[in-house]
């Protein structure tokens, strides 16, 4: 018969299943005796601390883990546990700063206890990223606070209902509140039922799209009506619903007055451009010789019948109408002002579509830009009439002459003399020769005379001008019946 003897079942030693388990914790574990050295460090504060076991076993904890700021601190305290037998702290969690072996800082909890005679032990979380996540939360709130307080955006937020939930600095001082008055509050405690209707449709769309939201608003402040432009946004719970409305109004009164004088002021501009006499224009020409117009005014329809348009898409409909006896004129006068940049001034005609021939006269003063370009800002003046008239006139002036040399009994032109030509003293009688030299006279030392003289036969209208620098010219006519008696 078989008998089986049974496996004797012993317990293992306590130490080695403690030490196991400290190693396989996740928890740094260290080991500190009294006098401050570290005599145990689990994996777990190897890879906390940067340090491994055979490295920091036999180091002073101050030496290692302590930041130095603190290491005066710490020394003071342990010896106040040491000598005092202070226990304050001792199994609760502690959250303090440490540092890595690298130098950079960690930020742990620690739950300290004691070892009687052996020390103090200490389980260690590491606590450093949510550290940073905390610090790195409260600079944005922080960020946050100083934006929303010192912007100069109405900015506030209310509930499902319209009830204020919060408002910002720059809230409170248009509207004269506190943030703490307006929450619970509804947007018709400030302004008028029909303005807070308006915003109450805004916020009501918002919230039943889920989607943001720009309009511009009037605000009624006293007699002034203010502009704003107000954007709202849908709050949302980490489910994605709604469970109230930001709203961020910007003050644009100012900036809109200010586009509206500029709109006016350009307004006012355009319509002196357009209803100036003439055709206002902008003329350039490239280094290569390339000309076109840049600008052109309305005044090109009166002047040229050509749009202002097809006029900057070609300035050969221009050129082009140029009279042929004008053209090389033309052309001279812009290559001179050009080279020279003086002011070009441009005298000729033109030939129409519709056939009629009109005389211009081109103004404009010249730059030359950074590229070699020249450039002309001037006015093309129609002077048809004007030239009408001085064709006119020099027809009249020759058509008067005609007549003068068919009237008169005499008219010639003479050298200034001390005295009266024969031939004009002929014609006058003797008792007016004195009367003649005095005309003659006058008309010595520049000026015009006129003058009634008795002639042999009839009265005689004399008039004596100065031509010229040296001579006289005579108009005789004669006027009236003739004189009774013949010569005197």
């Amino acid at each position: 018969m078989f008998t089986v003897e049974a496996p004797q079942i012993t317990a293992p030693p306590a130490a080695g299943l403690r030490d196991r388990a400290v190693d396989a914790s996740a928890l740094a574990f260290m080991h500190v005796d009294r006098s401050g050295v570290i005599q145990d460090w689990n994996p777990a504060a190897e890879r906390l601390f940067g340090w491994t076991r055979d490295e920091i076993i036999g180091s002073r904890l101050a030496d290692t883990i302590i930041p130095p700021a603190l290491r005066s601190a710490h020394h003071a305290g342990f010896a106040r546990r040491l000598v005092g037998g202070d226990s304050g702290g001792l199994g609760h969690p502690m959250e303090v700063p440490a540092v890595h072996r690298d130098g950079s800082e960690l930020r742990i909890t620690l739950t300290v206890d004691a070892l009687d005679d052996e020390g103090f032990f200490a389980f260690v979380t590491d606590r450093t990223d949510g550290h940073r996540a905390q610090q790195e939360l409260q600079r944005s709130n922080t960020l946050i606070s100083a934006i929303l307080q010192h912007t100069t955006a109405m900015i506030s937020a209310k509930d499902l209902n319209g009830r204020y939930l919060f408002v910002n600095g720059e809230y409170e001082r248009i509207f004269q509140v506190t943030a703490a008055d307006m929450v619970g509050r509804v947007e018709a405690d400030l302004v008028s039922a029909s303005v807070a209707a308006v915003g109450s449709g805004h916020d009501q769309e918002v919230i039943a799209s889920g989607t943001a939201k720009t309009v511009l608003e009037e605000l009624p402040f006293g007699e002034e009506i203010r502009q704003y432009v107000v954007t709202r946004v849908p709050l949302t719970d980490p489910d994605g619903s709604v469970y109230g409305v930001c709203t961020i109004a910007i003050d644009d009164t100012q900036r809109r007055r200010s586009q509206d004088a500029i709109a006016a002021g350009e307004q006012r501009f355009w319509n002196t451009v357009n209803n100036a006499p003439g055709m206002l224009y902008q003329f350039r020409m490239e280094p290569s010789g390339e000309t076109s117009f840049t600008f052109v005014s309305d005044g090109s329809r009166d002047v040229l019948q050509a749009e202002p348009e097809a006029l900057v898409q070609s300035a050969d409909l221009v050129l082009s109408t140029i009279t042929e006896e004008d053209r090389d004129g033309f052309n001279s006068s812009v290559l001179a002002s050009a080279q020279t940049l003086q002011p070009w001034d441009w005298h000729g005609s033109v030939i129409l579509p519709d056939g009629s021939r009109r005389w211009l006269h081109g103004v404009s003063r010249p730059h030359r830009e950074p590229g070699g370009a020249t450039v002309w800002d001037g006015m093309l003046l129609d002077r048809t009439r004007e030239r009408n008239t001085e064709l006119d006139l020099e027809a009249l002036r020759g058509d008067l002459a005609g007549l003068v040399e068919r009237l008169a009994v005499l008219s010639v032109s003479v050298p200034a003399g001390p005295e009266p030509v024969p031939a004009l003293s002929a014609l006058v009688t003797g008792k007016d020769q004195e009367s003649l030299f005095d005309l003659w006279r006058a008309a010595l030392r520049g000026e015009g005379a006129d003058g009634l003289l008795a002639g042999h036969e009839s009265r005689l209208l004399v008039r004596l001008r100065p031509s010229g620098r040296d001579d006289i010219a005579i108009s005789c006519f004669r006027v009236g019946r003739p004189t009774l008696g013949g010569s005197a």
